[in-house]
């Protein structure tokens, strides 16, 4: 039976860790980005180089890569996102134009009228993204230097959380760990290659339909891959205001468009991908996102589906194997041909 001592402990623990939630969220997201580091460092390691050099290798290849986007793309994107943020003003309001000829569109419009005319919220909210940006790219800075340490001297701080177990459990805790990081690992490079695919399948059917700015709809769809469900969902939007203004063909086109690059990544980019990765149903991965925008907001919801995967490997080990006895198979391995 636990005494008051413990009690208060375990509610005092509790506290500080609620308090420090955004802190621990970054130092997960720090975790990924050495996930990553050490994904793309793998296939020199296999070959025989020394991991430091090979860690050394994908950083500057990454960085190299996204340098090279940036020159060919970046003078490019920023002009599509600037004429996008232009466009969509004058979009909705066409929008807006074509719905109020109609009592139903007229319905709809009188529900949003009041968030039209609320010029202090929208003042606060866009005075509020400002900010809320600035701490982002503060916070994604430090999350990529903390990875690169975490990557470089991964048994560092894998020790050090190892020594706050007792003896006899940390063997266990250290082979549970690798299991998540593995899980973690799969999960990101396809999370990677389903972002890209969507991403330029979006921006080149757009492009084909002739619907404005292309390439920055492209970019904003395969990052919205990364939040399941919710994201991809919140990335049509701008796509399809942009094409409603142009007329109902063009309206059309853009959301097949979206819809076939959904379905695309859904039915048949993501068994290919995820097929030997921990398979979280949708409906799982759905309540984790809301519940961590509940919890943590915008930081929660970007992080729940990996934290939904460690949560997936801690239960299955912990519990059903280590707690219930019951051993569960590894994955079947694909059928050749």
């Amino acid at each position: 039976m636990a005494t008051p001592l413990q009690v208060a402990a375990l509610v005092v623990g509790g506290l500080v860790v609620w308090r420090l939630a955004d802190v621990i969220l970054l130092a997960f997201g720090a975790v990924l980005v050495a996930i990553l580091l050490h994904a793309l460092a793998g296939p020199l390691v296999r070959r025989g180089a020394p991991r430091k050099l090979a860690l050394a290798a994908a950083v500057v290849g990454l960085t190299g890569v996204i340098a090279a986007m940036a020159w060919l793309f970046g003078q490019q994107l920023a002009m599509q996102a600037a004429t996008l943020s232009e466009l969509l003003p004058r979009a909705w309001a066409g929008l807006e134009a074509r719905l109020s000829t109609s009592a139903l569109g007229g319905y709809v419009l009188d529900d949003l009228q009041r968030l039209r005319h609320a010029d202090g919220l929208v003042i606060e909210t866009a005075s509020q993204l400002v900010r809320s940006s600035v701490a982002a790219a503060a916070a994604a800075v430090i999350v990529m230097f903390c990875g690169l340490y975490i990557a470089f001297h991964p048994r560092t701080y894998l020790g050090g959380a190892l020594r706050l177990l007792p003896l006899g459990r940390r063997e266990r805790a250290e082979d549970v760990l690798a299991a998540c990081g593995e899980a973690l690992n799969r999960w990101l490079l396809g999370q990677l290659a389903s972002m890209v695919i969507v991403g330029v399948t979006v921006g080149l059917g757009l492009w084909w339909a002739g619907i404005p700015s292309p390439l920055a709809l492209g970019v904003l769809a395969g990052v919205a891959q990364f939040v399941p469900v919710v994201g991809p969902w919140a990335a049509t939007i701008p796509g399809l205001i942009l094409a409603a203004a142009q007329g109902p063909q063009a309206f059309a086109l853009a959301g097949a468009i979206y819809l076939g690059a959904s379905q695309f990544e859904a039915n048949v980019l993501t068994p290919l991908l995820l097929r030997q990765m921990v398979e979280l149903p949708m409906g799982v991965t759905l309540f984790a996102v809301l519940a961590m925008g509940v919890l943590f907001g915008p930081l929660g919801v970007l992080l729940a589906t990996p934290l939904a995967v460690v949560a997936y490997v801690l239960v299955r080990h912990l519990y059903v194997e280590d707690l219930l006895g019951d051993r569960v198979p590894p994955p079947a391995a694909p059928e050749s041909g």
